[in-house]
């Protein structure tokens, strides 16, 4: 499947493919996230790495960023794309902590119940459209050192109407997604570097709780807090839509959404657990809740001493 940003609706005679490939292997790259600034506008690529983009480059005011894990980011601007058929990804390696025993307590940070979760964030509204790559949950240890094993996560399990048979069914939709996981940042506060180098890829169809084994991976937590994230794939599997009421117009409207739709709990506090990283690739503190639901429904099970 082919990617297509619609960024240029009067000179769309011209289209301008582009494939994203591994800079060694010169395999294409899947699940790449591509990014157009000005436009506001991202996606991620399906497996055959390509992504279309209608228009005279050279007379497109705009920037892009593509970024895949384990790769290092490439930004540009558009203009100077022109003439090119391919981009290629360098791998960046990430550096894993020692592994040693760390111990046989296991703790449940930020528990919750499944039943208990009624409200989910990760859905456009008509005035508030959700333009976020990342979303992370943050957790805090009492002392240093320890090893995550276990994340679970509730999602928004949707129900649809199969309209193809005489009887109609109902069933929880498709969604497709990436954990990602980090230290703290000691200067910004928020997620730094990446602990664990491997692809940590969802796919689920059956469950409104994901229960993720970890312990394979080896993840070392170093300091005292950590941050689990989930990264959505912006591609077609997981592209959806919402209705919502618009008062202005008094009619309904539909927009774009990307599973899955992630649960909040109902908790308060002064500072908010969430960061959310933005089109520019820059974390910051995620306060649209808060006060009043300051955690995703996100629980990360570590072992410690």
């Amino acid at each position: 499947m082919i990617i297509v940003f619609a960024v240029d609706a009067q000179a769309q005679q011209k289209l301008n493919t582009f494939y994203i490939v591994d800079s060694i292997s010169k395999k294409p790259i899947r699940s790449a996230s591509v990014t157009l600034m000005r436009a506001k506008l991202s996606m991620s690529t399906e497996s055959d790495g390509i992504f279309i983009i209608p228009g005279d480059l050279k007379l497109l005011n705009d920037s892009v960023i593509i970024y895949s894990q384990g790769y290092s980011l490439y930004k540009t601007l558009l203009n100077k794309m022109d003439g090119l058929d391919s981009i290629k990804l360098v791998i960046q390696h990430i550096k894993q902590e020692p592994i040693e025993l760390i111990g046989k307590n296991e703790i449940a940070l930020n528990p919750f119940k499944v039943n208990n979760i009624d409200r989910f964030t990760g859905i456009n509204t008509v005035n508030t459209p959700f333009e976020y790559l990342q979303l992370a949950q943050q957790f805090y240890l009492q002392k240093v050192s320890a090893q995550l094993v276990k994340v679970k996560i509730r999602r928004l399990a949707f129900s649809g109407i199969d309209y193809s048979r005489i009887i109609s069914y109902k069933g929880i939709d498709y969604a497709q997604y990436r954990l990602r996981f980090y230290a703290a940042d000691s200067l910004k506060a928020g997620p730094g570097k990446e602990i664990c180098s491997e692809i940590v890829e969802i796919s689920d169809r059956d469950n409104r709780q994901i229960n993720v084994d970890l312990e394979k991976y080896h993840i070392i937590v170093p300091g005292k807090s950590f941050f689990v994230a989930i990264e959505w794939i912006k591609d077609f599997v997981n592209q959806g839509f919402s209705n919502a009421f618009d008062r202005k117009s008094n009619s309904i409207k539909q927009s774009v959404n990307f599973r899955p739709a992630i649960g909040i709990l109902d908790t308060q506090g002064d500072k908010s657990n969430i960061w959310s990283l933005n089109l520019k690739r820059q974390w910051k503190p995620f306060t649209f809740y808060a006060p009043y639901f300051t955690d995703l429904a996100i629980t990360a099970i570590v072992m410690q001493e």
